[in-house]
Order: C-alpha cells, then structure tokens, then sequence
C-alpha cells in the first residue's frame, strides 16, 4: 500500500512526539492528597558518562512534568578539587545567585569538588561561560552566599573544612568568619573585609539586608562540638571595609557554663539533641530560623543591636531529629510584602530513616505556632515495615532540602529533595498541599558515596523567570522553565 507524502509525515511526527514522550514523562503523577510521585528513573545507557552529557542527553536522561531544561554546565575547569578532576566530575554548587545574567555559585564540598565561589556569564543558558572564582578561606568550605545588587557586595561564611585541598600553615588556626567582597566587576571580584566569628569555627546558612548580615556561627563563647552548635551572630557592614558585631542571639545552653532545657536535652531514642542554627530567612524586622533539634524560631530584629526570640515551635521530641538534627528551612509565605506573613513552609533535613519531609507552619498567633499539614514523598517516607516495626528507606540521601517560593505566587514553591530531583508545590489550600511538577535530573552519581542525586538549591530570577538548580555531586548547573500554572490566589488562611 502505497502512503500520502503529508500523511507519511504526519506520522513520522507522531512517532518522534510519542518516542520524545516516552522519554521525559512521568510514570507516575501526584495524588492530590499532600503526596508527591514516584517517578521512575530514565537510566544513562552504558557507556555514556554521566558527567560528559550534552544538553540534548540532559535533557532525554532526565524525567519532567511541567518543567523545561533551558540549559546545563558543569563548569568544569582549574578551579575543581585534584579529586573532581581526576573523577571526570564537574563542579558541585550548593547555593545559587543570579543577577542581570551574572551567576554566583557557591560550591560544594561532598565530594570534595569545588572549595570557592565560581562567578559566570548565564545570559544565554545554552553557553554559560565562567568568568572569576574567589577561594574559600584555608581549611574552611564557602558554600553559602548572599548578593547584596544594590551595592554590588557578595557576602560568604567560610567553615572549618578537613576536605578542601588548601589548608593553612602548620600552627595556624583555620579562620571562620564571613568576607565582603566588590563584585562591581564580576570579571575582577576584590575582597572588601573579612570578620573572624570564631578561630577554629563552623558557619552555615544566613541572609543579609542593606546594613546586616545575619548568620549562623560559632563564636568564643559557644559550646563544642564545632560544627554542631551554633547561634546567630548579627553583623553590621554599613562599612563594608571595617564590619562590626552588632548582637548575637543564642539558646539557653548553648553557651560554655549554660545548661540546656530539658526539652532540648535528649532525642526520643536517648541520642543528644544538635542545638544548631542552619537556616535563616528575613522579612519585615523578623528572622525565621530553622535551629535543627530547637525547632521553628522567629527572632524580632527589629533593632538588630537589640534582638529578641518571639516565637518557637518545638517538636523533637516527640520526633526525632537524626545525627545533624531536624530543622533545616522556615520559609516564610509572603503574601504582602508590608505585613508579617501566617503561614512558613519548614523543612526537616534529616538523612536517618525515615528521612525528612516538610511541613506548613500556620503562625498568625505567634505565641502559639501550630503545624497545619505535611508535604511529603510516601514511597520515600512512609514505607513501614509492620513485622519488624521499623521504617523502610531507599538506599542513599532521600531527604527533603530548600523551598524557593516562585515570584509570582506565594502558592507556588520548587523545593529541592535530594535524589527526588526538585518538585513543584502548590499550597492554595495550605491543609492540602500537592505537588503539581517535579525534575528528576540525570544520575550524577560521583565515585565512593551512594548512587544518588545531591540535588541542593534552586533560585529563581526574577527578571527572567528561569530556575537555576545545583547538584552538589559534581552535577553542575541546571537552568530550567516552569511551564505548568501560576496559582492565581494566595494560600487560604490558616486559623480559622
């Protein structure tokens, strides 16, 4: 039988749309009830390097419901670790900036693939191009960073690190802190300062305004473990060049001679609690801080000289929070940028089993915060083992990670999740969330740790609408397009 030229045609189209289908569609899709999908993996063939893939194997190796990949690199180059490079890996990226086509990517360091902050052009997402790179301190990992775009400062915290290549000197200390530095010429970054938290020290997660940096530190006074016990040190930088201590704000306990509360004592299964700061996020005079095993903390710094707990939410235990401790973001839902918002997404970073998943916070009564619903992964999280009364996990890191909240919706949020890729949320109805998309990028699997996705933050610019998410295995940058919908009201109330 002989076919029409057009008809044959058409069919060939067909077959190409439903083998491209085949390739980046779900298996499985959410169920509406505040769970998300299990999505079957699209496995790299033999022979095909994960970590050498172009845009086009990006993109056919991956799985996508309502997202588009824009464009990928693994920002390959001097600047990684002998080990990255003698792996074949790319860079790791924990946190991502972008602004007028200039990225800021903080790197990783587990695996030990890049101890420094990679400055690059990403104006045309299918030719990212690297242009400076700022070492972290010696001995320390940089892997977080603020941009301050009105002025032009780039704002790191440096903490201690055995794995980064450059150590310093035999006898000297390893010096934690947080640096300034001038980025008017992103070709040409110029440190302004550094502030010394603490010889020795650990930092993590913070966020800055106009004048203050607002970061999770250690300092002399603060309790060992290094690393698992930090509060928050208050930094005035209206002089970019000579930064002050402003305040610092800490637990009861967390001080050398402090004793701790009961509640913050022991986890459920006898294990210490990690009183730990992780996580900051700023708006309208108010911290919201995820303080691991403390829980959900609101800090009034209205007048940062002067700072003040206004608000926690306590609930390890009765959960337990893990080896690092529980709390890892309270993200709060902006609705109104002049007025406080009643509701935080908070997510708990834990990797024992069962992992960690998020929660929705409704705080409209700051004096008595409650948990209103959960989002979460039921093939990751709620596998229970009857028989043995014990949890079932996947092997490798499943845990929930960052929200990043799309610009044009306070009902819509990308939250990263490890292995799970990133996935859409949509909290409209803030008792039921669903998740709405998700990315499941390829395997970056690196050598010596679990065969899994290390998949850290996502950022959106609000200029372009693009979502910049990192791997931390060695993955690379992923610029990706929401193409799914923009939930057009806000989150209904949460008390009523």
């Amino acid at each position: 039988m002989r076919m029409n030229r057009g008809w044959s045609s058409r069919y060939a189209l067909v077959l190409i749309a439903l083998v491209a289908s085949a390739l980046i569609l779900p298996t499985g899709s959410a169920s509406g009830q505040g769970a998300g999908a299990e999505v079957k993996e699209a496995p790299t063939p033999p022979g095909i390097d994960v970590f050498d893939l172009n845009l086009g194997q990006t993109r056919a190796f991956s799985r996508r419901k309502n997202f588009e990949v824009v464009g990928h690199s693994y920002f390959k180059g001097p600047w990684l670790t002998p080990f990255a490079q003698q792996n074949g890996l790319g860079a790791g990226f924990n946190t991502p900036r972008v602004h007028k086509g200039i990225a800021y990517l903080g790197g990783y360091n587990g695996p030990p693939t890049l101890f420094g902050v990679l400055i690059a052009n990403v104006s045309d997402p299918t030719n990212m191009q690297p242009l400076s790179f700022i070492p972290c301190n010696p001995g320390t990992r940089c892997p977080y960073i603020r941009l301050n775009t009105s002025k032009k400062i780039l704002v790191g915290t440096h903490d201690r690190n055995a794995a980064n290549p450059m150590q310093p000197p035999a006898g000297q200390l390893v010096q934690a802190g947080v640096t300034l530095h001038d980025v008017s010429d992103p070709t040409n970054p110029q440190l302004l300062s550094f502030f010394l938290t603490a010889n020795n020290g650990a930092t993590h997660g913070f966020e800055i305004d106009d004048r203050f940096v607002y970061a999770c530190a250690s300092t002399p006074q603060t309790k060992p473990p290094v690393g698992r016990n930090q509060e928050i040190v208050i930094i005035d930088y209206s002089d970019p060049r000579h930064p002050v201590l402003a305040s610092t704000v800490h637990v009861q306990g967390q001080r050398i001679g402090e004793e701790y509360e009961e509640r913050d004592r022991l986890n459920p299964d006898g294990t210490s609690q990690v009183i730990q700061c992780h996580e900051i996020n700023l708006h309208k005079g108010r911290l919201y801080v995820a303080w691991r095993d403390v829980g959900f903390v609101v800090v009034d710094v209205s007048d940062p000289y002067h700072p003040s707990i206004i608000s926690r939410l306590d609930y390890v235990p009765p959960f337990n929070g893990g080896s690092l401790g529980a709390a890892h973001t309270s993200a709060p839902v902006i609705v109104d940028p002049d007025e406080h918002p009643t509701l935080v997404v908070h997510t708990d970073e834990i990797f024992s089993c069962p992992p960690g998943f998020g929660r929705i916070i409704d705080i409209s009564a700051l004096s008595n915060p409650q948990v209103i619903s959960s989002y979460r992964l039921p093939h990751v999280s709620d596998n229970f083992n009857f028989e043995t009364g014990e949890f079932v996990c996947p092997v490798g890191q499943q845990s929930i990670h960052q929200p990043w909240f799309d610009f044009r919706s306070p009902s819509l949020f990308y939250q990263t999740w490890y292995d799970q890729g990133v996935r859409a949320w949509d909290i409209s109805n803030p008792y039921l969330p669903r998740e709405v998309g998700h990315y499941i990028s390829p395997k970056y699997a690196a050598p010596g740790a679990p065969p899994d996705r290390q998949i850290r933050e996502t950022y959106q610019d609000p200029d372009t609408g693009l979502i910049y998410m990192t791997d931390g295995n060695g993955g690379g940058l992923t610029v990706l397009r929401w193409t799914g919908p923009i939930p057009p009201r806000p989150p209904l109330p949460g008390a009523r």
